[in-house]
């Protein structure tokens, strides 16, 4: 068999074409040759250009030129310790700094970490939680990293985004990564992930997220206005509602995918098309992936419940990180029950392809078998022997043909009264 990885990359392109062409004779395996070879020329361009990929974050369900479908995945190579960035380095790094405790507040924006003032370092009874819109400029993580101390793996692991979901507890501190799920705004079907980080050490919180979101303003809010138990608790509360926010904008996103699984049943129902098909494919492996990204947390949030080594979870705590994990065995069986109905949809369309193939050939049948006997009295008529008194005969033929009539009316009739039709 021949080695795809000695291919070189210009070639990927006119392989992916005839791989097209090939597929659309044997269409029903069309969608594994093009998504698959798809997904190895991406990956295989990554490997052999650093330069390539101008966009870190993973777009399922992205339609790229050259091919029907494909997907973004997979991580920069580097080496241990080294900070490797993909993404587009022109947007700002903005870092906001909330400080607060249950009778006081300050809130700041900042684009160096040299202005924070130096109170939101100290520890102190007051809770601080540094919040960094971008990841790409490695001298904001290091400054942040002399700061407060962050591990130089954990630093590694912020600005390398192809992370899976995990949780680090280290001396003094606790690490967690985790993705941010995203439907594409302009509605064209995509969800887009992107990587979040969260270093929890002492009355500091730091969070890392690629692009800036509006999808913690709730909590924002919450602690500019001294609503709930946030300014109340220690920033491990803070540390908890940030993620149940993340979890909860998981059971969002699956409610809008849920609404699209349910468009394909509707579709299903009506046509027969083979992008129906394709279109279940895609559903499927989307909800495989996301549940490789979400199922991790219920082993994090186990995790966290047991841990007693910094003693940064507070034991008021452990009971909104059970809820907590109720959320994500909600959204984990939601993943499970989409999963089975696309794989009973990919059924389905399979037995009304079935039926529709049975109807065609109980049709040709039909019409063999009608064909048989009128074949067996024109071909009598057709041999070449003189002495057939039926041939003279002034009105045989139209007797033949009445004859014939009469017995495909007959054997008509006969299959409708079996429902063969």
């Amino acid at each position: 068999m021949l080695s795809l990885i000695t291919l070189p990359v210009k070639y990927c392109q006119d392989i992916e074409n005839i791989l097209f062409f090939v597929s659309a004779i044997f269409r029903h395996n069309h969608f594994h040759f093009n998504v698959n070879y798809s997904l190895f020329c991406k990956q295989w361009q990554r490997r052999t250009k650093p330069g390539i990929g101008a966009e870190n974050r993973t777009a399922i369900g992205k339609n790229q030129p050259g091919s029907r479908r494909s997907t973004i995945i997979g991580a920069p190579v580097h080496s241990s310790g080294t900070l490797v960035h993909i993404t587009d380095p022109s947007s700002p790094v903005q870092l906001n700094v909330f400080t607060y405790d249950g009778d006081t507040f300050t809130e700041g924006k900042y684009k160096k970490v040299d202005d924070i003032p130096v109170s939101s370092t100290a520890p102190s009874t007051q809770m601080t939680w540094i919040d960094v819109d971008g990841v790409h400029y490695s001298d904001v993580i290091s400054q942040l990293a002399d700061r407060y101390d962050i591990h130089s793996l954990v630093q590694t692991d912020i600005k390398t985004t192809e992370q899976r979901t995990k949780l680090d507890v280290l001396d003094d501190s606790l690490f967690l990564v985790c993705k941010l799920i995203f439907r594409d705004v302009a509605n064209t079907g995509h969800t887009i992930i992107e990587q979040m980080t969260f270093y929890l050490k002492e009355n500091i919180l730091i969070t890392f997220q690629e692009t800036p979101k509006d999808l913690f303003d709730s909590i924002k809010n919450r602690i500019r206005q001294g609503k709930g138990r946030i300014r109340k608790s220690k920033v491990d509360y803070l540390f908890y509602s940030l993620v149940d926010v993340v979890v909860d904008h998981y059971m969002d996103v699956l409610d809008t995918m849920g609404s699209k699984v349910e468009a394909i049943d509707n579709q299903l129902m009506k046509t027969l098309k083979r992008d129906t098909l394709e279109s279940i494919y895609d559903m499927k492996r989307d909800m495989l992936y996301l549940r490789s990204i979400i199922s991790p947390l219920k082993e994090i949030i186990i995790k966290l419940q047991k841990e007693e080594e910094t003693m940064i979870m507070q034991e008021s705590t452990n009971i909104y990180l059970k809820d907590l994990f109720d959320h994500v065995v909600q959204v984990n069986d939601s993943i499970d029950t989409y999963r089975e109905m696309l794989a009973s949809f990919i059924d389905f369309y399979m037995m009304l392809n079935s039926n529709a193939m049975n109807e065609v050939v109980k049709t040709l049948t039909i019409i063999s078998t009608i064909f048989i006997p009128l074949t067996f009295i024109s071909g009598i008529y057709g041999m070449n022997f003189e002495n057939m008194p039926e041939l003279k005969y002034e009105y045989g033929y139209y007797i033949v043909l009445s004859v014939m009539a009469t017995l495909a009316i007959l054997m008509l009739g006969c299959f409708k009264h079996k429902h063969w039709f």
